[in-house]
């Protein structure tokens, strides 16, 4: 869905106004024309900037991120199982406060797994109490589309709080993330049918969202997924910050790279790709560019296509050809080049490599 351009009128004497192409608002407008008003900016929407929370106490340590920290919580790693629980589409943008799409978004979601658990734990090792088959937190890179998409499980209760998520952005230029929460426009009920003690009404940080606009901007509603039959929902969120993003430089320019197969353990292929990495700066890889922009057509239409386009992710890889595949990020510890060696052979032939500037966001609390 296209945001419709802003109409400008002269501050003299009035002048009809312009009627936007968009079809959704064509009959408004001209249901404003036959009334009369020629009031500036009388048809522009403001957007209602998406409110700042708290982030709370679980979001992962660094040993607890999965390896597979892609945009599917439902299935981790290459476990066959799945996680337990309603399964649910996440889906929108990420815009300015003008409307524009802001590209180089890092998006995070993380919550708690069906039974209310997190795979957040105070020690370096994962929450033993967490479904097993269950990622818990998984991240998106926009692309000039400012579009994401997650698939995930509806999130459970525990005590003190209503159902939500914890999703956060973090835009080009920006060290730290910018947390908010989202809700479900439901009433509550446990596992066994009965209304939870803490619904939207009594949360803290629920009712903590003092603009009424900014507070029923979070509130999603959920509809059921046309042609399943197993319960699938889905819901779409622009997360919209009031912000201009700074695209920052970088020394050597494009980061899209070939891969090199190269012999790995044990008669696999791994491919390796080299980059010119530079002090302190974070480095991740993507697979599959050409899914940046969330899949193909609308994001409000899930049909059986947007349901199983989930082959984006974000990609783990060795620091030796023969290593473990056993990170996803490396920050660096001097100018110099560095050759990562992948398991996943990129679809188009070609990876993404991210990176963050010195100090920003590096997946940690």
């Amino acid at each position: 869905m296209k945001h419709p351009g802003k109409i400008i009128v002269p501050e003299t004497a009035p002048h009809a106004f312009h009627i936007p192409v968009d079809r959704r608002r064509f009959f408004k407008s001209m249901a404003v024309a036959s009334a009369g008003f020629t009031l500036p900016g009388f048809l522009a929407e403001a957007l209602t900037i998406t409110p700042q929370v708290t982030q709370g106490p679980y979001y992962p340590l660094a040993n607890n991120i999965p390896l597979d920290k892609d945009n599917d919580l439902v299935q981790l790693n290459d476990n066959t199982s799945q996680a337990a629980g309603v399964i649910t589409y996440l889906s929108g943008r990420i815009l300015d406060a003008s409307g524009n799409p802001i590209r180089g978004a890092l998006l995070e979601l993380w919550h708690a797994d069906r039974t209310g658990n997190y795979i957040y734990s105070a020690s370096s090792t994962r929450n033993s109490a967490a479904d097993a088959n269950f990622a818990g937190f998984g991240q998106f890179l926009t692309g000039s589309s400012g579009e994401y998409k997650f698939r995930t499980v509806k999130a459970g209760l525990y005590n003190g709080r209503t159902r939500h998520y914890h999703i956060a952005v973090t835009v080009p230029g920006e060290l730290t993330r910018y947390c908010s929460q989202l809700f479900w426009n439901e009433t509550a009920y446990d596992l066994n049918g009965n209304a939870w003690a803490t619904q939207n009404a009594n949360d803290m940080v629920f009712t903590g969202i003092t603009d009424a606009a900014q507070r029923a901007s979070v509130n999603l509603t959920y509809q059921a997924v046309p042609g399943t039959t197993t319960g699938e929902v889905y819901a779409n969120f622009d997360f919209v910050r009031n912000v201009t993003p700074v695209q920052p430089s970088y020394p050597s320019g494009c980061f899209v790279v070939a891969g090199a197969a190269v012999a790995g353990p044990t008669n696999s292929t791994r491919f390796k790709i080299s980059i010119p990495a530079y002090a302190n700066y974070t480095y991740e890889v993507y697979g599959n560019p050409s899914l940046f922009d969330a899949g193909s057509g609308s994001l409000t239409n899930i049909t059986l296509p947007y349901r199983t386009n989930m082959n984006w992710s974000a990609l783990p890889f060795s620091l030796s050809q023969t290593g473990a595949i056993n990170t996803n990020k490396i920050i660096a510890s001097a100018n110099s080049t560095v050759d990562l060696y992948l398991q996943q052979k990129a679809v188009k032939g070609y990876y993404y490599v991210s990176f963050r500037v010195p100090g920003a966001n590096t997946g940690t609390p």
